[in-house]
């Protein structure tokens, strides 16, 4: 499956092969015999996908992942698809997403999909990492400090106005992540939880990127610490413990719909746009 991936990465209509820790995150608990459907010849498996199951606040949202041997031609993804996103409405699903590179699948809209959402990953290099500027009235804590319990509270709580946000348990929050990468800004007077940033490292076979990759996530604050400068504390200071844990080049992903533009920070940091998603959606009652 992770072959398929790669080959769906190498065909442009990917960014990247999840695997590794990820990987094994990604499929937690995972009921391969009623959420799968795997397409196999004598030459082995041909064809893929996976149908995965969160519950937002307001809706049951499926998660459609296929993916085709490179000498198979658009047919036998689409019927995947066309099957995932089938099994997601049977199964009471209120919306079923696909997530595909930008200008690689206008013919969702014939099975019923529409575009929503610009999603984007943005890279930099490892040199002339901005400078890190801690915010007056707060303090920085990783996971070697922060009591358990404490991620999932706060990251729940930071993006819950955020777009089909779905809660997560501690676990998968920060789980196996080196507990040195996770970070929290508490604010001094009160020692309560203000800002979150998340990373770690990984490795891409046949990725362009200088390999390993630091990966940032979960960047976010409280709505009332907002517009203060801690994203941007937070990510220079993951930058640099990223590059200490051996990073040579780092990514994040965004909301190309972000209501406070968040790609503007990381611009501000030297990130590009590399690479650009699109989210396509059914939805039904």
């Amino acid at each position: 499956m992770v072959r398929l991936w790669e080959h769906e990465v190498l065909a442009g209509r990917r960014d990247s092969a999840p695997h590794g820790r990820f990987l094994q995150r990604f499929l937690s608990g995972f009921d391969w015999e009623a959420c799968s459907r795997v397409e196999d010849d004598a030459g082995g498996m041909r064809g893929v996908v996976l149908v995965l199951r969160r519950q937002a606040e307001d809706a049951t949202v499926a998660r459609v992942e296929a993916a085709v041997t490179p000498d198979i031609d658009d047919e036998l993804l689409q019927t995947l698809i066309g099957w995932g996103v089938g099994l997601a409405r049977a199964a009471g699903a209120h919306v079923a997403q696909v997530w595909r590179a930008r200008g690689t699948a206008e013919w969702l809209s014939g099975a019923g999909l529409q575009p929503v959402r610009p999603w984007w990953r943005m890279d930099r290099a490892m040199d002339d990492l901005p400078a890190i500027a801690q915010v007056p009235g707060y303090d920085l804590a990783d996971a070697t400090t922060v009591p358990p319990g404490s991620w999932e509270d706060m990251f729940n709580r930071t993006f819950a106005d955020h777009w089909r946000f779905a809660p997560r348990g501690e676990g998968e929050i920060v789980g196996d992540r080196a507990p040195g990468l996770c970070l929290m800004a508490i604010t001094r007077a009160r020692r309560s939880p203000a800002g979150i940033t998340i990373g770690e490292v990984e490795s891409y076979d046949g990725d362009p990127r200088p390999q390993p990759v630091g990966l940032i996530s979960s960047v976010g604050t409280l709505p009332e610490h907002r517009r203060r400068g801690l994203a941007t504390w937070l990510v220079a200071e993951v930058l640099a413990r990223l590059r200490d844990a051996g990073a040579h080049s780092a990514s994040l992903y965004v909301d190309g719909m972000s209501p406070v533009m968040a790609y503007d920070v990381y611009r501000k940091m030297c990130f590009q746009v590399a690479r650009e998603a699109e989210v396509w959606e059914a939805t039904w009652p």
